[in-house]
């Protein structure tokens, strides 16, 4: 060759788009290709020159636009293609996150030792991404130089290119190269639509002969995927049928994957040749463009759902087996957005998606790390996924990378959902979490910038253990102390979660209740701090605690009186009084309650919040308490609906509902003998309504069937009669007993002298003796207005109450002749 007549030429290639590891910028990698050209138009690579290009971002802040930042760099950098504005808008976020971490750690890094420890890390993670990169550079060279023909493609060239796409297999893949080539461009992309023939011509290639060579598929696959990125282009791509051959050849390929590494496994080979290692790659190269080209059109629900009838999540849970990188990328991805949807969700799982995903915790590449957390923090919504990750062993791991910034929040995030599961908050215990989670409480000023550090610690402070372990050594005072500095509510959420356990860890709480009760009536308290302290002092029951002097010294019995107002104060701060007064309730304080009126404003809450189950639940609770002591249990039976109320929760849906109100029944019997009586009635009706409606029923049939010849109000009356005379009532003349008289008089008829057949005339008709005892009873009037008896009447009065004397029970004899007197009936 002519070295004189030939011409020199430049090619820059862009390559990898990163961040600066220590500034805040964006690198550019690209290389410079010099090749010269001959006089017989043969173009020979003579040099080949990295390099890179940075792009420092000045303007970055926590109110960014970051869409409008990325589109400006895109402009301005002729190296970065306008399809990577959403990429140069990814790094923008890893960015700025990055930034604004770095300036909350620099707060805290007091030596300089630590800083420069920092650095030299990151130096050397940067070094090691760089040698990833010219690894992955030199297998894509690789790649390229295998393809029979590469040379250089030119749009000029175009027809010829379509015309070889009618010649033999060797010859259809060079063009398909060249048409690659061209489609990589976006300026190319409207003149290649404009070639009628050219789509329609691929189409038919990639469907006649995409089967028989993978390169040929690769370089077909790839000018449509070149097409997806952009969606005005999709109908065209669907027009042509790509969706539905591309999942045809995804399918095959991983197919003879798998038939592949069966054959090796059934060799014996342990390590793969170089051909089968180039294979590979090829495979690799060629799902890639055809599982992106997929995911560019799923852009539209519908065609998604096309996809998953046709197993796409089978499939790339089946990539996730695979070695490369940028495919296991794409396929977490993809998986991250199929996964919003519970069927498919319900599939990943069958697959095994979790014990695949757990090899990628931890894993070398950022972007494979973060895409992974991710997808697991999609599928941690279900519960049974959470299982998987548990038993994975994905706890620790997790751990491990939320101490990252990179992947700080996802990492709590996840977390947070395993924490939900009570069984899984012990097994946080012992992994270092919760000394670091106690840190970052104490360093962080308003606590809703951090809304998953605050979630993770509230559900696992819910844990006795992980409480104690946080409240080692001086923890709590560290915790109590901060909490009182910056007033934060979501702090004593975590303080209130610690006051609950049932454990000594409650009496470290002893030396803060006189501060506690002081935040309660600063008035720099808001209602949302408020609700956490009263929370808290009601959790506090404290053996052996003062609470006398607390209350007396603080006044706590008008701070509290006038919180209970439903009308005044949040219904959340009444809930958290109406405990508070539970707990506080005891000997030395019970007449101080009473005194405060508190028992009163109780007894009204009832009547005004019984339709809600929780201030029920609370209330029922209080009034246990306060019918311990004698003042305020007298205040409380004053109000004899109390008694009425509890008896009517003993039917309560909510069993801890029946069981409080149980409880406060038992306490009544057994210091009340008046009342035990009629509770143990009301307890007993109320326990056997059903079988008493039934008893009921049939005794009321039997009634009926004796005095079929009655009217039916005279005998439902008089069936009452019988029925109240009968539970041992004595005189019936209180109004909370029944009167028997009453029910005798409505059954009674001038008209008629007895009811009922009276077959038998050697039995007396219990129709004459109720005539009889009704007539006794009734007022019946002459014409002067006197009462008179007959001799008729008097003798079926006798003879009544010889009757009930010696046939009824106790109580109907007394009913009978104690409600009117010996008189009445001589």
């Amino acid at each position: 060759m002519d070295l004189d007549s030939a011409r020199y030429k430049k090619k820059v290639r862009p390559g990898v788009i990163e961040l600066a590891p220590d500034d805040c910028a964006i690198i550019v990698n690209y290389e410079v290709e010099a090749t010269v050209q001959a006089d017989n138009g043969e173009e020979m690579v003579v040099e080949r020159k990295p390099s890179e290009k940075k792009i420092k971002v000045k303007t970055l802040t926590a109110n960014s636009n970051l869409q409008i930042l990325a589109q400006e760099i895109v402009e301005k950098c002729k190296l970065i293609h306008n399809s990577k504005v959403g990429m140069i808008q990814q790094l923008l976020r890893r960015l700025q996150q990055r930034e604004l971490n770095l300036e909350d750690n620099e707060e805290h890094e007091h030596s300089a030792d630590q800083k420069l420890l920092r650095q030299r890390l990151e130096a050397e993670r940067y070094q090691e991404e760089q040698r990833r990169i010219r690894q992955a550079e030199d297998q894509e060279r690789e790649f390229q130089e295998s393809i029979p023909g590469y040379t250089t493609a030119v749009i000029e060239d175009l027809d010829d290119y379509l015309e070889k796409l009618y010649e033999e297999v060797d010859e259809k893949v060079t063009a398909a190269h060249m048409i690659s080539q061209l489609a990589r461009r976006t300026e190319n992309l409207e003149v290649l639509l404009m070639s009628e023939n050219l789509l329609s011509a691929l189409a038919r290639v990639l469907r006649e002969d995409g089967r028989k060579s993978i390169d040929l598929a690769i370089n077909l696959v790839s000018v449509f995927f070149s097409f997806s990125h952009f969606s005005q282009f999709h109908q065209v791509i669907l027009e042509h049928q790509i969706g539905d051959m591309t999942m045809r050849l995804v399918d095959l390929e991983l197919k003879r994957a798998d038939e592949r590494e069966k054959a090796e496994k059934e060799a014996g080979k342990k390590e793969s040749s170089k051909k089968t290692s180039m294979m590979t790659r090829k495979q690799d190269k060629l799902v890639y463009y055809c599982l992106y080209l997929l995911l560019n059109l799923a852009e539209d629900v519908a065609i998604e759902r096309k996809m998953k009838k046709r197993n796409i999540v089978l499939y790339l849970v089946s990539v996730l087996d695979r070695k490369n990188v940028e495919l296991l990328i794409l396929a977490v991805t993809f998986l991250k957005k199929l996964s919003i949807y519970k069927e498919n969700k319900d599939k990943m799982q069958s697959c095994g998606i979790i014990q695949k995903l757990a090899k990628f915790v931890p894993v070398g590449n950022d972007v494979l790390q973060n895409a992974t957390l991710r997808l697991l923090l999609n599928l941690s919504f279900d519960a049974s996924m959470r299982d998987d990750m548990v038993q994975n062993g994905l706890i620790q791991k997790v751990v491990e990378l939320m101490k990252n910034p990179l992947f700080q929040n996802v990492s709590m995030a996840l977390l947070y959902h395993i924490s939900m599961d009570d069984k899984c908050k012990s097994m946080f215990t012992y992994t270092g979490i919760i000394p670091w989670i106690l840190e970052n409480l104490l360093q962080i000023d308003d606590l809703h910038t951090a809304p998953e550090l605050i979630s993770l610690a509230v559900n696992l402070t819910q844990n006795a253990r992980n409480a104690e372990v946080m409240c080692e050594g001086n923890n709590l005072l560290r915790l109590l102390s901060r909490g009182m500095e910056t007033l934060d509510p979501l702090l004593f959420k975590v303080v209130r979660n610690l006051s609950q356990q049932e454990t000594q860890l409650k009496l470290k709480f002893k030396p803060f209740m006189e501060g506690l009760v002081s935040l309660l009536k600063s008035p720099e308290t808001s209602n949302e701090l408020l609700v956490e302290v009263l929370g808290t002092l009601g959790n506090l029951n404290i053996p052996e605690f003062d609470y006398y002097y607390l209350v007396r010294e603080h006044g706590l019995t008008d701070f509290l009186s006038a919180h209970l107002d439903p009308g005044e104060v949040e219904d959340d701060i009444v809930l958290e009084v109406v405990i508070f007064i539970g707990t506080l309730c005891n000997e030395p304080i019970a007449p101080l309650i009473v005194h405060a009126g508190l028992v009163e404003k109780l007894f009204q809450l009832m009547s005004d919040k019984k339709e809600d189950d929780e201030m029920v639940l609370q209330i029922s609770f209080t009034f246990h308490r306060l019918l311990l002591y004698e003042p305020t249990r007298e205040a409380l039976l004053r109000h004899t609906q109390v008694v009425f109320y509890l008896v009517d929760l003993l039917q309560d849906k909510n069993k801890e509902v029946r069981k409080i109100a149980d409880a406060a029944l038992d306490v009544i019997i057994d210091t009340d003998e008046e009342w035990a009586i009629k509770i143990r009635r009301m307890k007993f009706e109320s326990h056997n309504q059903d079988w008493l409606a039934v008893c009921e029923q049939s005794d009321m049939a039997e009634f009926a069937a004796e005095h079929m010849y009655m009217p039916e109000d005279h005998m439902q009356a008089q069936y009452n009669a019988m029925q109240y005379s009968g539970m041992g009532l004595e005189d019936g003349g209180s109004d909370d007993e029944v009167d028997f008289g009453h029910y005798a008089r409505q059954s009674y008829d001038p008209d008629q002298t007895a009811y009922g057949p009276g077959d038998d005339d050697d039995e007396i008709n219990v129709g004459q003796y109720a005539a009889a005892a009704a007539r006794m009873s009734y007022d019946f009037e002459g014409e002067d207005g006197q009462q008179f008896w007959t001799d008729e009447d008097a003798s079926l009065a006798h003879q009544t109450h010889d009757y009930y004397r010696d046939h009824m029970a106790e109580g109907a004899y007394e009913a009978s002749y104690g409600a009117y007197g010996e008189e009445h009936y001589l």
